[in-house]
């Protein structure tokens, strides 16, 4: 590409809010980071970088946005896979020079759809952009080492996101890494170094890796010695990670943890059933007690949190209103920091089985995987499930025994946590109890939208994203078309069992032309 002035980069964290809130969620933590991590493949004096996320500020509805760029870069979570076509869409028209490159899970899982809207599909990492670059600009586009460009954030955030590691070496049915079946990989401490050398100071560090704790305890305590002395130099003040269950089988890892600066470690719980664990591949979370561990790690000075998922094609609500009832009475363990319904995300092994089960819905689409959208058929009647699904987020229902429970769990670990800690913990209670006060412009109170969605994949409404902001050429209207699961009689989308199975020969970056 020949170029009279600086290229310009547009990269977009795409994302279908599940609740339809239009105004992003500014609030949350974590946040996507995606987008900065990419940010940092192109070299900051030869192009111009911005950056955007759909999570954080709501949907891109900028029209002179979509003008601006020589190169739109595209990521994000599975279901947001119809939006990169909708953004695609938008740039295609204000700016038909510009260079559209994907990546993430859905375009590695789609690679034949994807091949059709996209210029180029990344099936690797943040390092396949910088081959992309420098193949479209030139290598005086490409950065020397790739350091997140956390200066384009726009965001307040107190906490400053690190990455230690790639992937997990674990194999959970419903992980999309699974799917993936890449390696677990460590970083080198000296990038682990920049890259918080390289972040704002004041601010809490918090690990964003799939698994921090990893696979090689000899390495993770070498890990935790290069964060123990940047944190004691004041670079950060204090940290967050999430770590696998096996974490808690050595009782000296919380020692180890709490001594190099951590405030607070986060851990799927995802089931108190055994046999749901068992179910969905999860056996390290049967290595140790799991409210055993949890208790441990509070004692120890240690901020706990975890998610819950549910399934009622497995489970019955009741066994679900049994596990939910346990917990808020609880009070030696903290309320989930979530709770969601199981997605079956496309090529894991939890896929493969409600396919081969025939437990998708009819007329299933990709935009529901949002862990709120029911997607297989459940054990109860499907009006009960529904209404289950659309109080869930919010334990509905439990306002008072919430209440109770904080007041419970303040009394227990008053002496083991801090203040700020503490706060911490009850303000998730809060959240889950009034989530009108405790987030900010307009973050779902489940408004009159809320009334026109069924939380039933087949009946669920598209939303207004699926109309197109402004006048688009007739040659972009599929793009608003939503990607399908299943067809109206329940059978595997044609479209998508040929993608499915041009999976095993993709290429690292594929380009249509």
């Amino acid at each position: 590409m020949t170029q009279t002035r600086m290229p310009r980069v547009l990269i977009v964290l795409a994302h279908f809010d599940e609740t339809r809130n239009p105004k992003g969620r500014p609030d949350f933590v974590p946040q996507g980071t995606g987008h900065a991590f990419l940010a940092g493949a192109f070299n900051r004096e030869t192009v111009q970088v911005r950056i955007y996320s759909e999570f954080h500020d709501g949907p891109l509805l900028d029209e002179a946005a979509f003008a601006w760029p020589d190169m739109l870069v595209l990521t994000g979570v599975t279901a947001s896979f119809d939006r990169m076509r909708h953004l695609t869409a938008y740039v295609r028209t204000k700016a038909p020079w510009c260079v559209v490159v994907v990546g993430g899970p859905a375009a590695r899982t789609l690679p034949l759809s994807s091949a059709r809207v996209f210029d180029y599909v990344c099936d690797g990492d943040v390092e396949d952009l910088q081959l992309v670059a420098r193949e479209v600009f030139g290598d005086w586009a490409v950065s020397e080492s790739v350091l997140p460009r956390l200066d384009l954030l726009n965001w307040r955030s107190p906490v400053n996101y690190i990455e230690t590691s790639r992937y997990c070496n674990f194999r959970c049915t419903f992980c999309a890494l699974t799917a993936e079946g890449r390696s677990y990989r460590i970083y080198d401490h000296g990038y682990i170094e920049a890259q918080i050398r390289n972040a704002p100071r004041n601010k809490y560090a918090m690990f964003i890796d799939n698994n921090f704790y990893g696979n090689n305890r000899d390495a993770f305590l070498s890990k935790l010695q290069v964060i123990k002395s940047l944190w004691r130099e004041g670079l950060f003040k204090g940290w967050l990670a999430l770590v696998t269950w096996d974490f808690f089988k050595d009782t000296r890892n919380l020692d180890a943890v709490r001594e190099s600066g951590c405030l607070g470690l986060f851990s799927g719980v995802e089931s108190l059933s055994e046999t749901q664990l068992r179910r969905y591949q999860k056996k390290q979370n049967l290595v140790v007690p799991q409210l055993d561990a949890i208790r441990a790690c509070l004692e120890a000075g240690v901020v706990f949190q975890y998610g819950l998922i549910f399934d009622p094609s497995s489970q019955t609500l009741q066994a679900i209103r049994d596990e939910l009832a346990f917990l808020t009475s609880e009070r030696s363990v903290p309320l989930p920091a979530f709770l969601s319904l199981t997605i079956p995300l496309l090529g894991t092994p939890l896929f493969n089985e409600c396919v081969a089960n025939k437990r998708f819905l009819p007329s299933a689409k990709l935009r529901d995987m949002d862990g709120f959208t029911l997607m297989t058929r459940p054990l109860d009647p499907m009006e009960a499930v529904a209404l289950f699904a659309r109080r869930v987020a919010r334990l509905h229902g439990y306002r008072y025994r919430i209440l109770r429970h904080c007041l419970g769990f303040y009394l227990t670990y008053r002496q083991s946590l801090s203040g700020r800690q503490m706060i911490h913990m009850l303000a998730n209670s809060a959240r889950l109890t009034l989530p009108s006060i405790i987030h900010r412009r307009g973050f779902p109170t489940r408004s009159s939208a809320d009334d026109r969605l069924t939380y039933v994949t087949t009946t669920q409404p598209l939303g207004p994203l699926y109309t197109p902001l402004f006048h688009l050429p007739e040659m972009f209207r599929g793009h608003f078309s939503p990607t399908m699961i299943t067809d109206a009689s329940g059978e595997l989308d044609e479209d998508l069992a040929r993608n499915l199975e041009a999976r095993s020969g993709r290429t690292k970056i594929s380009h249509p032309n």
